[in-house]
């Protein structure tokens, strides 16, 4: 078949044609000039879907080799650098190559302190210092052919699926019981609050495993850093922990802050029956057991307030009655309710009580706006009475006089 000149295409099809030389990725160009697939055209298939291979990063790049060769030893000979399979110092050495090099990164806008966090992380130290080969390095959290940007929903770090991720190591007994750790974190988080989030609801905001203990530089929190862990997420009710009694003990190292009260992994959600179920487990009999059960009937009452008061606000509606000024009043008496929660961890008797009087207050200008109102619509329909009286009056003497015209023959 005879080839159409240059000139004898249509437009588009030049246009096309000279773009596709300019925008080509390096990927198809790298792979026939890659003589590595020729014999692992398994691990290609997994590769080509990799962020490396779509930016021209290729077996070399990690493995050492030269892959222009198809002749075995040529290919894999000493000079080539060629590693084979990587151990895991090596995998560390070979990814911090390119991902702590301010120079390489700039372009991708990536962060280039991945390396320097893992050096300071209980996983590497304990590769790097004390050679164990049993803990994660790269390849475990992220893959090795098969590597995904972080927004993809398949790959390994994807928010959703990080706390599986982890669980490969720490939900291993055999390999946990090494470390003397337990096994069934993944399970315990599941049920926590934050799982529920994360799994029920889809909610990638919640926390994962990396939001508490970081990624990079895996650590537990220590005592006196709790806070700093969970105080990224709940700004606020930091803000007034540190106003309690409670900061100058975790300062010294003797309470343990957000975990005494709400627990760590299995962190359930949040009720006034903590007042109960937790101050005791320090506090025996004693003035603190009493200033707990005062703030919990405070949070009682309020909740109660607002209840009965969304609901005669809500019953008001339905009857007929405006109620666009209680329904503000409402939204004010929300938001002094929502404030109650964080303002709790100061465990100030005074400041609740004054927040709990405005909440009253609007509560009660609701109630008696309701009622004035429901009265004025009772007087006003009484007051139509009479003039119902007055029109069926006049309907019957109507009609008594039509019937009398209509007699007369008129």
């Amino acid at each position: 078949m005879t080839r159409l000149p240059l000139n004898r295409l249509s437009f588009a099809a030049k246009i096309i044609f000279l773009t596709s030389f300019i925008f080509l990725p390096n990927l198809g160009w790298a792979a026939e000039e890659n003589q590595c697939i020729q014999c692992h055209s398994d691990l290609w298939e997994e590769m080509k879907m990799s962020v490396h291979s779509q930016n021209g990063i290729m077996c070399q790049d990690c493995h050492g080799g030269d892959p222009t060769k198809l002749d075995f030893d040529l290919a894999k000979a000493p000079e080539t650098g060629f590693i084979g399979v990587p151990n895991k110092k090596q995998i560390v050495d070979k990814c911090g190559g390119c991902h702590a090099s301010v120079e390489t990164m700039n372009f991708y806008g990536i962060r280039t302190d991945q390396l320097a966090r893992y050096q300071t992380s209980v996983h590497g130290k304990k590769l790097l210092i004390e050679g164990d080969n049993r803990v994660a390095a790269c390849t475990d959290c992220h893959g090795s052919h098969k590597i995904l940007p972080i927004s993809d929903p398949n790959s390994q770090v994807y928010p959703l699926n990080v706390p599986k991720t982890c669980n490969q190591c720490h939900g291993d007994q055999a390999l946990m019981d090494q470390y003397q750790l337990p096994s069934d974190i993944f399970k315990i988080y599941q049920n926590s609050v934050h799982g529920k989030a994360l799994f029920e609801k889809k909610d990638l905001s919640a926390a994962t495993c990396a939001s508490c203990h970081g990624s990079h530089g895996a650590m537990p929190p220590g005592v006196k850093h709790i806070s700093e862990a969970c105080g990224k997420c709940h700004i606020n009710e930091k803000k007034f922990f540190l106003e309690s009694v409670h900061a100058p003990l975790a300062q010294e190292g003797k309470f343990s802050e957000c975990i005494s009260c709400h627990g760590n992994h299995g962190v359930k959600h949040a009720t006034k029956t903590l007042y109960f179920e937790t101050c005791g487990n320090c506090h025996k009999e004693s003035a603190a057991v009493a200033l707990g059960e005062k703030l919990y009937q405070l949070l009682n009452a309020s909740e109660n307030d607002m209840r009965e008061a969304s609901a005669l606000v809500k019953r008001s509606a339905i009857e007929g009655i405006f109620v666009e000024e209680e329904m503000g009043a409402l939204e004010e008496t929300k938001t002094n309710e929502i404030a109650m929660a964080p303002l709790q961890h100061t465990l100030s008797l005074k400041r609740i009580t004054e927040l709990y009087g405005k909440l009253t207050e609007s509560v009660n200008y609701i109630k008696t706006s309701v009622k004035g109102k429901r009265q004025a619509l009772k007087w006003r329909k009484l007051a139509l009475i009479p003039v119902w009286v007055f029109v069926i009056f006049m309907a019957i003497a109507l009609w008594t006089k039509y019937k009398r015209l209509k007699e007369k023959g008129h």
